[in-house]
């Protein structure tokens, strides 16, 4: 009789739909156990439904929970006031608490910044075992419809030496989203070259491809370069990008009265892109308006293309902003001829 009892039980928790809100798993005292071992990671948010800091962390973590959740891993929460037991059982002193488990064990407690960047990165570090396969065709369309950079391996076998290299790659880079499938049908549907590597990326022309180098340094370079669009907004994440690092950048510093020369350097693009980092810059904003007070550029004199170089700190002026001029420009600066362009990756 306990037996059946037992086992009836568990017939209805394992029957029934956890619900979610947001994309985040709403856990109680009959799913929890259920919900931590099913999935292989699970990071719960331990809150309380008075707590202001958790109203404000709600937002974050379901946007968050969205980008990395998979047939793997999946976001929680439980209202602590409400399931008092469950929250002292794993030391909650205080909210919100995020914890992560694994296999139904806790593993570790999230004590990083409460920002969407903050927790997309942690918990890809620590949930990311590498290139995972795919198991649909729907689920490589999901993911090539990411809002962020995904990369997808299309070949004929594990063993292949194009496959090994790509998996090392990601095993190597757990910040990247990764899948793989030696399905030819699945390549056929995705109109993928076998044996191939695509990003896949929300913006530019959506992809790009690797099919004849797969060498680790030549998928580290190609990933560097289409981890920002080609046109590239200054903030302060292309700001550290740009100041941080060792690649030459072509600035067109504007204002909203000023931003008729967007239409030129747009012009330009398809000759410039390959060869320098480009970036508008809109004074109207704090962080525009930073840069041109470090390149001493007064408002009157807007619209500016600036040609900076990292590593020596030095930069040229261009005022007059045409088409050919700024191609001409940015060959000038770089030292290339006239009309040259640097071979695609």
């Amino acid at each position: 009789m306990q037996y059946l009892l037992t086992l009836l039980f568990f017939s209805l928790v394992l029957g029934q739909q956890v619900p979610e809100e947001n994309g985040v798993l709403i856990l109680n005292d009959q799913n929890f156990e259920y919900v931590l071992k099913k999935y292989e990671f699970v990071l719960v948010d331990f809150y309380a439904h008075w707590c202001g800091h958790c109203h404000h962390l709600a937002p974050v973590f379901a946007s968050a929970a969205r980008q990395v959740r998979n047939q793997n891993v999946q976001f929680a929460k439980i209202n602590c006031p409400q399931y008092e037991h469950l929250c002292r059982r794993f030391q909650v002193n205080g909210f919100p608490t995020l914890k992560l488990f694994g296999d139904g064990q806790l593993l570790i407690e999230y004590q990083g910044d409460r920002t969407e960047k903050a927790i997309v990165d942690w918990m890809r570090k620590k949930t990311n075992k590498g290139s995972v396969e795919a198991k649909s065709l729907d689920q490589l369309k999901k993911i090539s419809e990411s809002p962020i950079l995904v990369m997808v391996f299309f070949g004929e076998q594990k063993e292949s030496y194009e496959f090994m290299q790509y998996f090392q790659f990601s095993q190597k880079n757990k910040h990247i989203q990764a899948m793989h499938t030696f399905n030819q049908n699945y390549a056929n549907e995705m109109r993928a070259q076998v044996p191939s590597i695509v990003i896949y990326k929300p913006y530019d022309e959506r992809k790009a491809a690797i099919t004849d180098n797969f060498e680790i340094s030549y998928i580290e370079q190609f990933i560097k370069k289409h981890s920002y669009p080609v046109l590239m907004n200054f903030d302060i994440q292309t700001a550290k990008r740009i100041f941080k690092g060792n690649q030459p950048t072509l600035f067109l510093l504007q204002n909203s009265l000023t931003n008729q020369a967007e239409k030129q350097l747009r012009l330009a693009l398809s000759k410039i892109k390959d060869q320098i980092l480009i970036c508008i810059a809109n004074t109207d904003n704090k962080y525009g308006l930073r840069l041109m007070q470090y390149f001493g550029i007064q408002n009157d004199y807007l619209p500016q293309i600036v040609a900076f170089n990292p590593i020596s700190e030095t930069f040229n002026l261009l005022s007059e902003i045409t088409k050919d001029g700024i191609i001409n420009f940015t060959q000038s600066f770089l030292g290339l001829p006239q009309n040259q362009q640097k071979q695609d990756l």
